[in-house]
């Protein structure tokens, strides 16, 4: 007869006990598992990860490769080897945010030079110029004024970093973040008829 944990057992149970009721087929044991372990995981990747999006999204994905894989568990406390998890799923989300700022970064460096070259009597050219200002104009100010350090003073994200006082992987994400709003405004606009 398979036996189950109560919510009190659960709560005294240690963490290799629980383990193997989940291995078992146990979800409440599981539960318990996650109750336990969430909050001080989600401290963890707090200390690590420059929005919050990316903690809720690291800390799931980190409870879902644990509860596929949870035979790999050994013995102990789950939380170091949650923490490895986590900390692996976190650099490959890090890595591919720098993927995808360089991707971003690439493309409005390729529209500001396209603009730059444009001659002033081409009015297809200040048509995309007068989409790229709107689009600026719908920005916040202090998202403006990254924008103008990057870009108009052509600062590093490091010397951005220390002007603001964001860390350099907070101030990378936020650009990534407004290429990309910017690359998606200009995108949606209407283009310009031709005569």
């Amino acid at each position: 007869m398979a036996t189950t944990s109560h919510p009190l057992d659960a709560a005294s149970a240690p963490d290799e006990s629980l383990t193997r009721q989940a291995l078992d087929g146990d979800d409440d044991a599981f539960r318990a598992l996650l109750a336990r372990h969430l909050q001080p995981l989600r401290t963890y990747l707090a200390l690590r990860a420059p929005l919050p999006q990316v903690i809720d999204e690291v800390a799931h994905d980190t409870f879902v490769f644990a509860y596929q894989h949870l035979e790999d568990f050994r013995t102990g406390s789950l939380q170091p080897w949650l923490r490895s998890i986590a900390h692996n799923l976190l650099r490959d989300k890090l890595k591919a945010y720098a993927r995808e700022s360089a991707k971003q970064e690439r493309y409005l460096d390729h529209l500001r030079l396209e603009l730059a070259q444009s001659t002033s009597d081409s009015a297809s050219e200040h048509h995309r110029a007068d989409q790229l200002r709107v689009c600026l104009g719908k920005l916040r100010h202090s998202q403006q004024e990254i924008l103008d350090l990057r870009y108009g003073h052509e600062l590093s994200s490091d010397e951005i970093a220390r002007r603001t006082g964001r860390s350099t992987l907070a101030v990378r994400t936020l650009l990534m973040r407004l290429r990309q709003q910017l690359r998606q405004c200009i995108e949606s606009q209407p283009t310009e008829a031709l005569s």
